[in-house]
């Protein structure tokens, strides 16, 4: 795709084998990786976009296809900085997007910042669609979605819809998976931090991991 030949060039120029090895096995293999710095990386990111702008609305889906074939996980993460640009327009099409970048090449490096950057962000914006997207996902059956739905609000502070993160909570507080357990934590923590009655209150009157239940109070027991 010639829109990218300048970031392919400059992620090639950057690359270092050594550490991207290293992060691989990190990663558990989910990819490949050029192994840049984190910093060099959203360096290199920032001026491409500088230089070449942001793809037209109608292009997102080959975009996303395109990157998403490519082995190196740098590629994804560059999806998701174009995605999370149109998510901040509060345009639809990002939920089909989202749900596709979320159930393929699925880890949670690009899971969670897709849940709170790009359809948190989305979703913020467009209230009206957060049930029947939501409740979707939550049927799915796929751990990453529901991951998802857990994850979504972590930056909504005081926004927070209360009576939706403590009903999904609920919902997912029995499943066996260490990531919906975690998330469940990681959600309910984050909400403490702006309501730490309630939460409290919830973990005390529900049955949750011992998991779920360390990471929810982590931030009140300081």
């Amino acid at each position: 795709m010639q829109y990218f030949l300048p970031l392919q060039i400059a992620f090639e120029n950057n690359a270092d084998p050594l550490r991207a090895v290293s992060v691989r096995s990190y990663m558990k293999d989910i990819a490949e990786f050029y192994g840049m710095p984190a910093p060099i990386r959203q360096s290199i990111s920032r001026e491409f976009f500088r230089n070449n702008g942001y793809p037209q609305k109608q292009h997102l889906e080959a975009i996303v296809n395109y990157t998403w074939e490519k082995p190196e996980r740098e590629w994804q993460y560059i999806a998701m900085d174009i995605i999370e640009y149109y998510a901040k327009k509060g345009e639809e099409v990002v939920l089909p997007l989202a749900a596709y970048m979320i159930t393929h090449k699925s880890w949670w490096d690009t899971v969670d910042f897709i849940a709170s950057n790009i359809v948190g962000t989305l979703l913020k914006k467009r209230p009206e669609l957060i049930t029947s997207q939501i409740e979707e996902w939550m049927k799915s059956g796929n751990l990453w979605l529901q991951r998802t739905c857990l994850l979504f609000q972590l930056k909504y502070r005081k926004e927070t819809d209360e009576e939706l993160l403590f009903g999904l909570c609920e919902r997912l507080s029995q499943h066996k998976d260490f990531f919906i357990r975690k998330a469940i934590g990681w959600s309910l923590r984050e909400y403490s931090k702006h309501n730490s009655q309630a939460v409290l209150e919830f973990v005390q009157t529900h049955e949750l991991s011992p998991l779920s239940s360390k990471e929810a109070i982590r931030w009140m027991a300081k």
